[in-house]
């Protein structure tokens, strides 16, 4: 006898075509004999606040006010438990878990567990400035004695301005070229994503670990757990 489906709510909008790259993802990955149960909340943001956000870590306590509204939504839907496919806003998982009455499954934990699992001594991190300033995966990758290696300053407002392109729809053929030159630079082979939005130009494989195709493969088998 098949187990039943859980059902999954997801926290998104950060971006929308990420988010919906994700629900179509997690479609592919988990459908069986059957669809499964998704709830979808997508956060109305403010594009201005979200580049601000997303380089110097302004409006804080508007995005969090944000996440906490759309956690307390889709735990109403009866969610088993949330997902945010969004690695910057991650910095207020403790007090989103506070507000939400599901469990919420926490993104830079599960990437931080496929680095161990493949054995990494040593990776370079691509994210915003926010999520390198908070230092997510910094502390996480630091218990396990792996090294996490960052563009320098300069390259980083660079990458900052890639990923609001992303955001935006905004694309080019120099981005993937930049990416390329930025991990040379970094000397570290093992590359981690960690913003789901890069995933748009960098495909995962063994020497890169997207982060967003990590928690679609974790959330597909919480499904059915």
């Amino acid at each position: 006898m098949e187990k039943s489906m859980k059902r999954v709510g997801i926290l998104g909008g950060l971006g929308p075509e990420t988010t919906a790259e994700f629900y179509l993802d997690l479609i592919r990955l988990s459908s069986r004999k059957r669809r499964p149960d998704v709830g979808i909340e997508s956060l109305p943001l403010d594009l201005q606040k979200e580049s601000e956000y997303i380089s110097l870590g302004s409006h804080r306590r508007h995005y969090l006010r944000l996440l906490r509204r759309g956690a307390c939504r889709l735990t109403r839907t009866e969610c088993d438990f949330i997902v945010i496919p969004c690695n910057t806003v991650h910095e207020f998982y403790p007090q989103i878990v506070q507000s939400a009455g599901a469990p919420i499954v926490n993104l830079i934990d599960v990437v931080a567990k496929e680095v161990e699992k493949r054995g990494w001594q040593q990776v370079t991190l691509l994210a915003t400035s926010r999520t390198i300033q908070t230092r997510l995966y910094q502390k996480v990758l630091a218990r396990a004695k792996i090294e996490v290696r960052v563009p320098c300053q300069q390259d980083q407002v660079v990458l900052d301005q890639l990923i609001q392109g992303l955001v935006g729809d905004n694309r080019d053929d120099k981005q993937q070229q930049f990416l390329e030159q930025l991990i040379a630079k970094a000397g570290a082979k093992n590359i981690v994503l960690g913003c789901t939005d890069l995933q748009l130009l960098f495909p995962a494989s063994s020497m890169v670990i997207d982060s967003m195709a990590a928690l679609v493969e974790y959330t597909a088998r919480l499904l059915y757990k």
